[in-house]
């Protein structure tokens, strides 16, 4: 086979096609911003006799706009790789050129996704993440997948790599035959296992979020129409009985369930982690392909997690997290981390021994203090069964809910049981493993010399009980085990600072 050797030390642009691509994103982003003013437009206007071409007009004049400038974005946006500096640079901006240089050593990560709009148009977007970004820190919209693999493997070699290595490595992720055999490769049951039994809490946000959008736009609406929503909400609650709520109940839990399915086959379907030299190479997705490459020296942080249904069928959960930006907990840098669904055990142990080189053992156990479930307790069952039955006291239509108390106390009380007894800190020299959850039950581990700081903080009440609280900063979140003996967390510190100080093991 004739090697593809690649050039990237000059200033190369996007393929053509990127136009296409840039003008789809900004046409869609633009559509769903005006979507909304503009059906309350067609409302007031009905009896307007013009309303269909202006419409017309007005949506040809941001396709005109939105074209220019996707054109003008992309004869501006340039890249190219400086070897002797080692850094990546990008060039764009349409009237205010900015320079974006990313230092080779500094990635954390680099994708290759496909959306559907690429897929049609036969381009690839390559996605680089460093460390101490909050979101991707640069994206190139538009190149064919030659290229973005090439440009990958030199993107992620920290020492200069051959012509040889590079273009070997092309040609095997390339190959139709891989050398190595899948590690994990999920079929269409496990996907659909997995479905039934994830995600439940995510799943019951969207549709609250979407319940409360119809909501507003029920509100919209007959405000638009001047209807008279008191009418309606009248006749709505007086359709609703015991047996209308049971029917209501297991219609949200069939979508739940179906929404579960769906997100996990969208996110999923063909998903596939083959060993790439000393990496892993894990590809997904149905209508947006995600092609990521995992290196273990990057790994900050992984996790395992494990509810009741999926015990009995064999499956767990992983996630591996990467260094991130400071706040490495908030919702937005979680967004970031690699999940490996579907594992059994035997993927499992197989995984973790790439990432650490051994499967972890769990080694000495901490357990929480009794005051962890009493505080949580006085906090979320007599804190609001109080002011529940003091506001019942003083506004009497209040009583007439009081049975509600009767389902609340049992079931918060077994699950702050169940948060308490799964929570625990594992310790031996290699590993630091913290056991949580109610539902769902993580394990999460980390390496001593990849700790960025600890700390160990006892309040003053806490003193004589000798109770305290450990914080494990990492690049890539916290382990927080709460609760503890103080004493034995002050020489787990003084322990680990040693370990910290001594290993010359680099932590990224």
């Amino acid at each position: 086979m004739e090697s593809i050797i690649e050039d990237f030390s000059e200033p190369r642009k996007q393929s053509a096609s990127g136009i296409v691509v840039l003008f789809a994103n900004s046409f869609q982003k633009t559509v769903r911003a005006v979507a909304l003013p503009l059906v309350f437009v067609v409302i007031k206007t009905k009896g307007t006799g013009h309303l269909g071409l202006i419409l017309i007009a007005v949506f040809v004049s941001i396709a005109l706009v939105l074209a220019v400038i996707s054109y003008l974005r992309y004869r501006r946006f340039t890249f190219f790789l400086d070897e002797e500096k080692q850094e990546f640079i990008i060039n764009e901006g349409i009237f205010n050129k900015t320079t974006l240089t990313i230092q080779l050593n500094k990635i954390q990560q680099v994708n290759i996704n496909q959306s559907l709009i690429q897929q049609m148009i036969g381009v690839y977007s390559l996605d680089i993440d460093t460390a101490g970004s909050e979101k991707k820190e640069a994206s190139i919209k538009a190149i064919d997948h030659e290229t973005a693999t090439l440009l990958k493997q030199k993107l992620l070699s920290r020492e200069s790599d051959s012509i040889e290595e590079t273009t070997a490595s092309f040609d095997a992720e390339q190959s139709t035959t891989p050398i190595e055999a899948p590690v994990l490769k999920l079929s269409t049951n496990t996907l659909f296992k997995i479905g039934i039994t994830s995600n439940y809490g995510a799943s019951l946000l969207l549709i609250s979020g979407f319940i409360f959008g119809a909501l507003q736009l029920f509100k919209d609406y007959t405000d638009a129409f001047e209807i008279e929503r008191e009418h309606i909400s009248a006749a709505i609650t007086k359709g609703f009985t015991f047996v209308s709520l049971c029917i209501l109940l297991v219609f949200a839990l069939i979508v739940i369930l179906t929404t579960n399915i769906i997100r996990t086959f969208l996110k999923y379907f063909k998903f596939e982690m083959i060993r790439q030299k000393r990496s892993l190479a894990i590809s997904s997705g149905l209508f947006t392909k995600h092609n990521t490459l995992l290196k273990p020296n990057k790994v900050q942080l992984s996790a395992f997690s494990q509810n009741y249904f999926q015990k009995k069928l064999n499956l767990l959960n992983m996630k591996i997290r990467q260094a991130s930006f400071d706040e490495a907990n908030t919702e937005e840098s979680k967004k970031t981390d690699i999940e490996i669904p579907g594992c059994n055990i035997a993927e499992r142990d197989e995984v973790l021994k790439m990432i650490l080189g051994q499967v972890p053992e769990k080694g000495i156990s901490l357990k929480p203090n009794y005051r962890f479930i009493f505080l949580q307790c006085m906090i979320k069952i007599v804190l609001p069964v109080a002011l529940f039955i003091i506001t019942g006291l003083i506004h009497q239509p209040y009583r007439a809910y009081f049975w509600v108390m009767i389902p609340y106390i049992p079931l918060v009380g077994t699950m702050l049981y169940f948060e308490f007894k799964r929570h625990r800190l594992y310790v031996n020299e290699q590993f630091i493993i913290k056991r949580s959850g109610i539902w769902d039950v993580e394990h999460e581990i980390i390496e001593p010399y990849k700790i960025q700081a600890i700390t160990a903080k006892q309040y003053f009440w806490h003193k004589k009980a000798d109770v305290g609280h450990l914080i494990v900063h990492t690049a890539a979140g916290i382990l927080h085990f709460k609760y503890g003996n103080y004493t034995r967390i002050r020489q787990l510190v003084n322990y680990w600072t040693y370990q910290v100080e001594c290993s010359e093991k680099d932590w990224m």
